[in-house]
């Protein structure tokens, strides 16, 4: 596949007699950072999981690198093994433990190694389900709405030490979202997800880190959101 780590061609996904995906057509380059917008039940999530070999039911053809992990909402942490027994586990390395230290040092997590997941708060919780993900440096991250259970000052730090690990790291990213504005700080290319496909797709050539505050973030903000059907509200008054 070269320098492509997923490709989908045709894709079609049913529940009975409705139609989530109909005939997707998606292709992830290393190195691109996607995000998928869209009202709660477009498919955005079924699509991730069929990007990840976890749902075998689609028709059409798929195709991923094997190199690839998952970050979802809720961390997925085994509660009876420490951070870092959650971090190393299956990990096929001479030394696993001395890499899942080395990966929990990135995310911040280094002295909590020992620690339970119910010691943890929320954010550090989903960092160690990051960790978890980096430590096998994946050539394809998945991201499932990895910060909405988060509060929002949580979310903040959590989007900016992903946009770190990203760039450190270096995998294709496909992260679902509906957070117009994350997908605009964070990733290079926004897909909006309506009627079984997709109904935009916008490449975002911007430097990083990128300012919420941001004349072109702010206008692109706006157009997504009436691409959603939001109204925002006029504040020029």
């Amino acid at each position: 596949m070269s320098e492509i780590v997923s490709e989908l061609s045709g894709v079609i996904r049913r529940f009975g007699a409705k139609t989530v995906l109909d005939g997707i057509d998606l292709t992830i380059r290393k190195g691109e950072f996607i995000a998928l917008l869209g009202h709660s039940g477009c498919g955005k999530s079924t699509l991730l999981r069929i990007v990840g070999g976890l749902d075998d039911e689609a028709e059409g053809s798929v195709r991923t690198v094997p190199e690839t992990a998952v970050a979802f909402q809720e961390p997925r942490l085994f509660p009876w093994r420490s951070v870092l027994e959650n971090v190393s586990l299956g990990l096929r390395l001479p030394d696993p433990e001395a890499r899942a230290r080395e990966v929990l040092e990135e995310v911040g997590l280094g002295d909590r190694a020992t620690a339970w997941p119910r010691e943890l708060s929320g954010g550090q919780r989903q960092r160690v389900a990051l960790a978890r993900a980096l430590v096998r440096d994946p050539s394809l991250l998945l991201l499932d709405e990895p910060f909405s259970a988060l509060d929002a000052l949580t979310r903040l730090t959590a989007q900016d030490l992903v946009r770190r690990l990203i760039a450190a790291h270096g995998p294709a990213v496909l992260m679902v979202t509906h957070d117009v504005e994350e997908a605009l700080l964070l990733a290079d290319r926004v897909l909006v997800m309506a009627d079984g496909g997709f109904v935009h797709d916008e490449r975002l050539d911007l430097p990083q880190p990128r300012r919420r505050d941001d004349p072109e973030i702010v206008r692109r903000r706006a157009h997504l959101l009436g691409l959603l059907g939001v109204i925002q509200e006029d504040r020029s008054a």
